[in-house]
């Protein structure tokens, strides 16, 4: 019976994105020093525990005694700081034994390392870590991209209200039945500024993470113009959960609310319904290509038979498509930080 009690008091483990997680802070504690405390995202997650299905692209023993681990788990948004001590045994062995690249699913505790200078860094604590795939990743995606898509509507909704205080919390609780997200939602709204501006960027983040997931998955896209820029408790089975780059002005659409989120469900819908699926066809008229994003990696694809390849033979395969050497590498910090493909050591590239 106390053991049921300690389950059904543990905090919920949020799905959010790695780029909302590492662009929060906001900081709460309540009560002593053994109260938890929380990460307040800019979407109202009261964060306290995650659970995050991702591609771990680096792994690094950084203590003695083989007793601290850090690795970097990435999302089609970003990657998530991972550390392992002797507190948490499993996970240590997890990531000791562990061949990087390679698909995993993990919840874990937020937890956030302040240095005298005052620079904030954010971490996962893991509770539990287990093998995972890629068609799970992929339904975590679908799955953490409309429980995202949902807070933004609810942010929006208390932004347009213009009620503070108790007008907005009383307004709120007609909407949200999740105490911890109303409380989170009001803190959100009180503490970021410019959120609109926020939210905008992050209705972005979800278009370009379900993209990622239906390009990954084989669902065939209309050719895009080439494009140079510089810039919880893990289930025992995860397949019980439902779980792209263009951007707005490639997409066809302008910045407002009703065409982004039409857009994000549209894109969630028609993965789920089937990650196989052709896209739905597009009757505006593309010029053929592909973004060199995409070059890049179908180019790594072909030549990494197994070991992986060189840099300079990507560099030079690259440069007869039409892609520079400055271009290459931009791309390649994108895939990287997709979790599409890795560097085992300096100048050889693996897919993942």
């Amino acid at each position: 019976m106390e053991k049921t009690e300690k389950i059904m008091d543990r905090e919920i483990a949020w799905r959010i994105f790695a780029h909302e997680f590492n662009m929060s802070n906001l900081y709460v504690s309540e009560g002593d020093e053994r109260a938890p405390n929380y990460i307040i995202t800019p979407t109202g997650v009261r964060c306290n525990r995650l659970f995050i299905v991702g591609v771990v692209t680096e792994v690094e023993n950084i203590g003695k005694d083989n007793n601290l681990w850090r690795a970097r788990i990435a999302d089609p948004t970003g990657v998530f700081t991972v550390y392992a001590s002797q507190y948490q045994p499993e996970a240590a062995i997890f990531f000791s034994d562990l061949h990087v690249p390679a698909y995993v699913a993990l919840v874990g505790k937020a937890r956030k390392y302040e240095p005298e200078d005052g620079t904030v860094y954010l971490s996962v604590r893991p509770e539990e870590i287990n093998a995972s795939d890629e068609k799970q990743r992929d339904r975590w995606v679908l799955e953490t991209a409309e429980r995202t898509l949902e807070r933004i509507n609810i942010i929006e909704d208390a932004l347009k209200s213009g009620f503070s205080g108790n007008e907005l919390q009383e307004f709120l609780s007609k909407k949200v039945t999740n105490i911890a997200l109303l409380n989170g939602v009001i803190l959100a709204i009180k503490h970021y500024k410019n959120l609109d501006k926020t939210i905008l960027e992050l209705k972005k983040m979800l278009i370009h993470a379900v993209d990622t997931v239906a390009s990954d998955s084989g669902i065939i896209k209309p050719p895009q113009k080439p494009e140079l820029t510089k810039e919880q408790d893990v289930p025992k089975n995860i397949d019980e959960f439902k779980t792209h780059e263009q951007n707005l002005e490639e997409m066809g659409i302008e910045e407002n609310n009703e065409a982004i989120n039409e857009t994000i469900n549209e894109t969630i819908n028609e993965t789920i319904e089937d990650i196989q699926i052709p896209a739905r066809s597009d009757t505006r008229e593309e010029p053929p290509g592909l973004k060199p994003k995409e070059i890049l990696a179908t180019i790594i694809d072909e030549l990494d038979t197994g070991k992986g390849t060189s840099f300079l033979k990507v560099i030079e395969t690259a440069g007869k498509a039409g892609i520079n050497a400055e271009s290459v590498e931009l791309c390649l910090k994108e895939l990287m930080d997709e979790g599409r493909c890795y560097e085992p050591k300096i100048g050889v590239l693996r897919k993942v």
